[in-house]
Protein backbone atom coordinates (compact mmCIF):
# COMPACT_ATOMS: atom_id res chain seq x y z
CA UNK A 1 0.00 0.00 0.00
CA UNK A 2 1.29 3.56 -1.14
CA UNK A 3 1.61 5.68 2.33
CA UNK A 4 -0.22 9.04 2.18
CA UNK A 5 1.80 12.00 0.77
CA UNK A 6 1.78 15.43 2.08
CA UNK A 7 -0.11 18.24 -0.39
CA UNK A 8 2.80 20.61 -1.47
CA UNK A 9 4.14 23.35 0.25
CA UNK A 10 3.16 26.95 -0.26
CA UNK A 11 5.84 29.04 -1.39
CA UNK A 12 6.29 31.92 1.37
CA UNK A 13 5.22 34.23 -1.29
CA UNK A 14 1.66 32.40 -1.26
CA UNK A 15 1.58 31.97 1.79
CA UNK A 16 2.16 35.81 2.58
CA UNK A 17 -0.77 36.46 -0.31
CA UNK A 18 -2.96 34.12 1.18
CA UNK A 19 -2.60 35.66 4.79
CA UNK A 20 -3.53 38.97 3.11
CA UNK A 21 -6.64 38.13 1.86
CA UNK A 22 -7.63 36.71 5.50
CA UNK A 23 -6.68 39.75 6.78
CA UNK A 24 -8.97 41.38 4.60
CA UNK A 25 -11.72 38.90 5.37
CA UNK A 26 -11.50 39.59 8.98
CA UNK A 27 -10.98 42.99 8.49
CA UNK A 28 -13.66 43.52 6.69
CA UNK A 29 -16.27 40.95 8.93
CA UNK A 30 -15.28 43.60 12.04
CA UNK A 31 -15.99 45.95 9.84
CA UNK A 32 -19.75 44.43 9.08
CA UNK A 33 -19.99 43.87 12.78
CA UNK A 34 -19.17 47.82 13.89
CA UNK A 35 -22.04 48.98 10.70
CA UNK A 36 -24.48 46.58 12.46
CA UNK A 37 -23.87 47.92 15.81
CA UNK A 38 -23.51 44.75 16.76
CA UNK A 39 -19.97 44.82 18.85
CA UNK A 40 -20.21 42.88 22.31
CA UNK A 41 -23.75 42.42 22.52
CA UNK A 42 -24.07 38.93 21.67
CA UNK A 43 -24.31 36.63 18.87
CA UNK A 44 -24.13 38.86 15.33
CA UNK A 45 -27.39 38.70 13.76
CA UNK A 46 -26.78 37.87 10.79
CA UNK A 47 -30.42 38.08 9.42
CA UNK A 48 -30.18 41.94 10.27
CA UNK A 49 -27.09 42.19 8.27
CA UNK A 50 -28.10 40.14 5.65
CA UNK A 51 -31.26 42.55 5.14
CA UNK A 52 -29.00 45.72 5.28
CA UNK A 53 -27.73 44.50 1.98
CA UNK A 54 -30.70 44.19 0.98
CA UNK A 55 -30.74 40.34 0.75
CA UNK A 56 -33.37 38.06 1.11
CA UNK A 57 -32.77 34.28 2.87
CA UNK A 58 -34.82 31.90 1.73
CA UNK A 59 -34.39 27.88 2.13
CA UNK A 60 -34.65 25.21 -0.32
CA UNK A 61 -33.74 21.80 -1.43
CA UNK A 62 -30.70 22.64 -2.80
CA UNK A 63 -29.20 20.19 -5.73
CA UNK A 64 -25.42 19.36 -5.00
CA UNK A 65 -24.62 22.95 -3.20
CA UNK A 66 -25.08 23.75 0.45
CA UNK A 67 -25.75 27.07 -0.33
CA UNK A 68 -26.31 29.78 -2.81
CA UNK A 69 -26.12 33.69 -3.59
CA UNK A 70 -27.15 35.66 -5.97
CA UNK A 71 -27.59 39.34 -6.95
CA UNK A 72 -29.30 41.17 -9.47
CA UNK A 73 -28.96 44.66 -9.61
CA UNK A 74 -28.56 45.78 -5.75
CA UNK A 75 -30.93 43.40 -4.79
CA UNK A 76 -29.50 39.66 -3.86
CA UNK A 77 -30.99 36.43 -2.39
CA UNK A 78 -29.14 34.22 -0.04
CA UNK A 79 -30.25 30.17 -1.00
CA UNK A 80 -29.37 27.67 2.44
CA UNK A 81 -30.77 23.92 1.60
CA UNK A 82 -33.03 22.60 3.71
CA UNK A 83 -30.79 19.88 4.23
CA UNK A 84 -28.42 21.67 7.10
CA UNK A 85 -29.49 21.19 10.19
CA UNK A 86 -28.38 23.26 13.38
CA UNK A 87 -28.73 26.93 14.20
CA UNK A 88 -24.78 26.72 14.29
CA UNK A 89 -24.48 25.55 10.47
CA UNK A 90 -27.37 27.24 9.11
CA UNK A 91 -25.76 30.75 10.46
CA UNK A 92 -22.15 29.92 9.33
CA UNK A 93 -23.98 29.21 5.70
CA UNK A 94 -25.54 32.35 5.84
CA UNK A 95 -22.54 34.47 6.97
CA UNK A 96 -19.93 32.32 4.32
CA UNK A 97 -22.96 33.73 1.96
CA UNK A 98 -22.75 37.28 2.97
CA UNK A 99 -18.97 37.27 2.78
CA UNK A 100 -19.65 36.51 -1.15
CA UNK A 101 -21.41 39.47 -1.54
CA UNK A 102 -19.24 41.74 0.52
CA UNK A 103 -16.00 40.79 -0.47
CA UNK A 104 -17.21 40.30 -4.56
CA UNK A 105 -16.96 37.11 -5.03
CA UNK A 106 -19.06 36.70 -8.22
CA UNK A 107 -19.14 34.18 -11.05
CA UNK A 108 -20.79 35.43 -14.05
CA UNK A 109 -24.36 33.83 -14.65
CA UNK A 110 -24.47 33.20 -18.73
CA UNK A 111 -24.32 35.56 -21.43
CA UNK A 112 -28.08 36.92 -21.00
CA UNK A 113 -27.14 37.90 -17.42
CA UNK A 114 -24.28 39.11 -17.60
CA UNK A 115 -24.48 42.62 -17.43
CA UNK A 116 -26.73 42.55 -14.00
CA UNK A 117 -26.86 39.02 -12.45
CA UNK A 118 -23.93 37.21 -10.71
CA UNK A 119 -24.23 33.84 -8.19
CA UNK A 120 -22.30 31.95 -6.59
CA UNK A 121 -22.53 28.28 -5.53
CA UNK A 122 -20.55 26.96 -2.69
CA UNK A 123 -20.68 24.37 0.16
CA UNK A 124 -19.75 26.05 3.27
CA UNK A 125 -19.36 23.50 5.71
CA UNK A 126 -16.80 21.66 3.59
CA UNK A 127 -13.27 21.67 4.70
CA UNK A 128 -11.88 22.07 1.46
CA UNK A 129 -12.01 24.73 -1.70
CA UNK A 130 -10.95 27.55 -3.63
CA UNK A 131 -8.96 30.31 -2.18
CA UNK A 132 -12.39 32.24 -2.54
CA UNK A 133 -14.22 29.76 -0.59
CA UNK A 134 -11.66 29.67 1.92
CA UNK A 135 -11.28 33.78 2.66
CA UNK A 136 -15.17 33.43 2.46
CA UNK A 137 -15.37 30.59 5.78
CA UNK A 138 -12.74 33.17 7.03
CA UNK A 139 -14.38 36.40 6.71
CA UNK A 140 -17.14 33.85 8.22
CA UNK A 141 -15.92 33.06 11.32
CA UNK A 142 -14.77 36.37 12.47
CA UNK A 143 -18.53 37.56 11.87
CA UNK A 144 -19.49 35.08 14.23
CA UNK A 145 -16.71 34.47 15.96
CA UNK A 146 -14.80 37.64 16.39
CA UNK A 147 -11.37 37.69 18.23
CA UNK A 148 -11.70 39.87 20.50
CA UNK A 149 -14.42 38.52 22.07
CA UNK A 150 -13.26 34.85 21.70
CA UNK A 151 -9.44 35.17 22.84
CA UNK A 152 -10.55 35.22 26.40
CA UNK A 153 -12.52 32.08 26.03
CA UNK A 154 -9.45 30.49 24.08
CA UNK A 155 -7.40 30.48 26.93
CA UNK A 156 -8.40 28.02 28.97
CA UNK A 157 -6.78 24.61 29.22
CA UNK A 158 -8.06 21.73 27.24
CA UNK A 159 -9.58 18.62 29.48
CA UNK A 160 -12.33 17.98 26.86
CA UNK A 161 -14.74 19.64 24.12
CA UNK A 162 -15.97 22.19 27.24
CA UNK A 163 -14.03 25.11 26.17
CA UNK A 164 -15.91 24.43 22.74
CA UNK A 165 -19.03 23.67 23.77
CA UNK A 166 -18.90 27.30 25.91
CA UNK A 167 -17.65 28.72 22.16
CA UNK A 168 -20.97 27.56 20.46
CA UNK A 169 -23.65 28.37 23.10
CA UNK A 170 -22.26 32.09 23.37
CA UNK A 171 -21.78 32.72 19.51
CA UNK A 172 -24.64 29.87 18.50
CA UNK A 173 -22.41 28.48 16.48
CA UNK A 174 -21.61 24.70 15.85
CA UNK A 175 -18.98 22.79 17.43
CA UNK A 176 -16.58 22.32 14.17
CA UNK A 177 -16.96 26.11 13.56
CA UNK A 178 -15.77 26.72 17.60
CA UNK A 179 -13.69 23.99 17.90
CA UNK A 180 -11.48 25.62 14.86
CA UNK A 181 -11.68 28.94 16.07
CA UNK A 182 -10.25 27.85 19.30
CA UNK A 183 -7.44 25.68 17.96
CA UNK A 184 -6.45 28.92 15.90
CA UNK A 185 -6.10 30.98 19.13
CA UNK A 186 -5.44 28.90 21.87
CA UNK A 187 -1.92 28.75 23.22
CA UNK A 188 -2.48 24.88 23.86
CA UNK A 189 -0.72 22.13 21.95
CA UNK A 190 -3.68 20.98 20.26
CA UNK A 191 -5.57 20.29 16.31
CA UNK A 192 -8.86 19.54 15.22
CA UNK A 193 -8.74 16.45 12.66
CA UNK A 194 -11.67 15.95 10.26
CA UNK A 195 -12.36 12.08 9.21
CA UNK A 196 -14.11 11.16 6.17
CA UNK A 197 -15.09 7.06 4.95
CA UNK A 198 -12.82 6.11 7.58
CA UNK A 199 -9.60 8.27 6.39
CA UNK A 200 -7.66 11.75 7.50
CA UNK A 201 -9.38 14.52 5.84
CA UNK A 202 -8.38 17.72 6.53
CA UNK A 203 -6.22 18.62 9.80
CA UNK A 204 -6.32 22.10 11.63
CA UNK A 205 -3.24 22.36 13.89
CA UNK A 206 -3.02 25.53 16.65
CA UNK A 207 0.68 27.36 16.34
CA UNK A 208 2.17 25.25 19.08
CA UNK A 209 1.24 21.97 17.97
CA UNK A 210 4.95 20.47 16.19
CA UNK A 211 3.65 17.11 14.58
CA UNK A 212 2.77 16.15 11.53
CA UNK A 213 -1.06 14.28 11.26
CA UNK A 214 -0.89 13.00 7.74
CA UNK A 215 -4.36 13.38 5.41
CA UNK A 216 -5.65 10.45 3.62
CA UNK A 217 -4.62 7.77 5.85
CA UNK A 218 -6.73 5.09 7.48
CA UNK A 219 -7.88 6.30 11.45
CA UNK A 220 -6.49 4.05 13.25
CA UNK A 221 -8.99 1.73 15.48
CA UNK A 222 -7.76 2.84 18.57
CA UNK A 223 -9.41 6.11 17.86
CA UNK A 224 -12.31 7.89 18.95
CA UNK A 225 -13.20 8.83 15.23
CA UNK A 226 -12.54 5.51 14.60
CA UNK A 227 -16.04 3.72 16.93
CA UNK A 228 -17.70 6.61 14.99
CA UNK A 229 -16.99 5.19 11.07
CA UNK A 230 -17.78 1.94 13.39
CA UNK A 231 -21.31 2.83 14.42
CA UNK A 232 -20.48 3.17 18.25
CA UNK A 233 -19.10 6.32 19.68
CA UNK A 234 -18.37 6.82 22.74
CA UNK A 235 -18.21 10.99 23.24
CA UNK A 236 -16.07 10.62 25.89
CA UNK A 237 -12.06 12.04 26.32
CA UNK A 238 -9.60 9.21 26.18
CA UNK A 239 -5.76 8.23 26.17
CA UNK A 240 -4.22 7.29 23.75
CA UNK A 241 -0.49 6.86 22.51
CA UNK A 242 0.27 9.71 20.08
CA UNK A 243 1.69 8.07 17.41
CA UNK A 244 -2.37 6.73 16.74
CA UNK A 245 -2.78 9.71 15.39
CA UNK A 246 0.52 11.55 14.65
CA UNK A 247 3.70 10.54 12.15
CA UNK A 248 6.15 8.87 14.99
CA UNK A 249 9.26 10.78 13.32
CA UNK A 250 7.53 13.93 13.89
CA UNK A 251 7.07 13.48 17.51
CA UNK A 252 10.69 14.16 18.15
CA UNK A 253 11.11 15.37 22.56
CA UNK A 254 6.81 15.63 22.47
CA UNK A 255 4.91 13.56 24.77
CA UNK A 256 4.27 10.02 24.01
CA UNK A 257 0.68 10.60 24.70
CA UNK A 258 -1.88 12.87 23.84
CA UNK A 259 -5.65 13.50 24.29
CA UNK A 260 -8.94 13.24 22.02
CA UNK A 261 -12.62 14.27 22.18
CA UNK A 262 -14.40 13.22 19.66
CA UNK A 263 -18.58 14.42 17.93
CA UNK A 264 -19.77 13.63 14.27
CA UNK A 265 -20.92 16.64 12.34
CA UNK A 266 -24.28 14.88 10.93
CA UNK A 267 -24.39 17.94 8.00
CA UNK A 268 -21.04 16.06 6.42
CA UNK A 269 -21.49 12.42 7.41
CA UNK A 270 -18.03 12.85 8.93
CA UNK A 271 -16.25 13.56 12.83
CA UNK A 272 -14.15 15.89 14.24
CA UNK A 273 -11.47 14.98 17.09
CA UNK A 274 -9.98 17.55 19.41
CA UNK A 275 -6.75 16.20 19.69
CA UNK A 276 -4.20 17.83 22.55
CA UNK A 277 -0.92 17.16 24.25
CA UNK A 278 -0.78 17.01 28.03
CA UNK A 279 0.63 19.82 29.79
CA UNK A 280 4.30 19.20 31.78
Amino acid sequence: MTPPKKRPRKSAQDKAIEAARHAEARARALEAIAWLGAQGSGPVDVEALAEKLGAEIVFEDLEGAKARVIQIGDRARIIISTRIVGIGAIRFSIAHEIAHLLLKHYLRDGDLGRAFKRQRTCSPLESDGSEIERDASVFATELLIPAPLVTPMCRVALKSLEPVRAIASAFQTSMYASARRYVELTPERCAVVIAKHGRVQWVQKSPTFGAWIPERRAVDPATAAFDYFDGRLDEAPRVLPASTWCARESLGTMPTEMYEHATAIPETGTVFSLLWMPTT
